[in-house]
């Protein structure tokens, strides 16, 4: 038996402990891969917890509970399960009110983030955010320009009660937070 280029790809994949194997093109990735990191792995991400986090902080939540319900219950709790068992194993094994309101809800996120994220792959396959990148390397103010958008964020409310949170659990000083 003859193994093929494919045959020892696979198997050198597996053998080195990759999950999940598929046939895909470099272009493919390179637009997957940019979509993704824009979008549900951390632009969106990022923008969809402070949106719900400063609703929650307008309507008069505290701070901790605003991270709570935002943050910490979809990290530690949810999307573990989400991906040990799947969406559907989640909704089948949460309570009433959070299968009604999430599946209510859940068409009219989806109606507002698909042309959004359209607008994201479209960027990426035409090269504009290729040229973006590019851009960005080339500026020799680049890490200054960096350091500065994640020192904002970092000064978020939202991250500045990650922290805060952090130094309760670890039993260390407060100090800034």
């Amino acid at each position: 038996m003859s193994l093929t280029v494919k045959d020892i790809a696979i198997a050198t994949a597996f053998a080195i402990g990759s999950g999940h194997l598929f046939e895909t093109t470099f272009e493919k990735e390179v637009h997957s891969d940019l979509t993704g990191e824009r979008c549900v792995l951390m632009g969106l991400i990022q923008g969809a917890f402070k949106a719900q986090y400063d609703i929650l902080i307008e309507r008069g939540h505290s701070s901790l509970e605003a991270y709570n319900e935002t943050v910490e219950e979809a990290l530690v709790s949810l999307y573990p399960l989400i991906n040990e068992q799947g969406m559907d194993w989640l909704y089948k094994n949460c309570s009433t009110t959070a299968q009604v309101g999430a599946l209510k809800w859940a068409p009219e996120f989806e109606k507002v983030l698909k042309p959004v994220i359209k607008k994201c792959y479209d960027s990426v396959s035409n090269g504009k955010e290729v040229k973006d990148v590019i851009e960005s390397n080339t500026d020799k103010n680049y890490r200054k320009k960096l350091d500065d958008m994640l020192n904002k964020m970092s000064k978020q409310e939202l991250w500045r009660t990650k922290k805060y949170i952090d130094a309760m659990q670890n039993n260390k000083t407060l100090n800034g937070i």
